[in-house]
């Protein structure tokens, strides 16, 4: 059974000089900024992180988050499920480092400070907010038609009643 990952904080520069590791499960209820955009948060994203450092001493993170969140269609306003695959490559700039401005075209990968207490729930909503889209919708769905009453659809059908007494 994947562990919760609820909670964990860590030292990303170290995290990433030991060649670290570690996988588990974010529940959706665990992500306050995520649950205002959803429909249910039922559910939960698998997400493996693991750090290392390259050639030239950079320390990275590579970040994977899988799961399909229920959000709301901006046409219908019903849930429509968005499955998720996000792989993110992030490059740790430490305190007064250097940070890349020949990397800002590359979109493979993005910078982030390095701090002694990286928030791995923060940083998996901060990604899953990122990757979904502005306004999900439905493949095939109809708009909320307008509310009818004995007049019809429109609420100018209550004006057009009373110019013809």
């Amino acid at each position: 059974m994947a562990r919760a990952l609820t909670e964990l904080v860590l030292d990303g520069l170290e995290f990433a000089r030991c060649g670290r590791a570690l996988s588990g499960i974010v529940s959706f209820a665990d992500l306050p900024r995520l649950t205002d955009v959803l429909a249910d948060d039922c559910g939960h994203f698998t997400v493996s992180l693991e750090g290392h450092r390259d050639d030239e001493g950079k320390s990275w993170l590579d970040l994977k988050i899988s799961g399909e969140p229920m959000v709301y269609c901006q046409r219908c306003l019903a849930g429509v499920s968005f499955p998720l695959s996000i792989e993110s490559r992030l490059q740790l700039i430490p305190p007064g480092g250097q940070w890349p401005d020949d990397d800002l075209e590359d979109d493979s990968c993005d910078a982030i400070s390095a701090e002694n207490a990286l928030s791995v729930l923060s940083l998996v909503e901060d990604e899953v907010l990122l990757a979904l889209p502005i306004a999900p919708r439905h493949e095939q769905c109809e708009p909320p038609g307008a509310a009818v009453n004995e007049y019809g659809a429109s609420p100018f059908a209550v004006l057009a009643a009373f110019r013809k007494h």
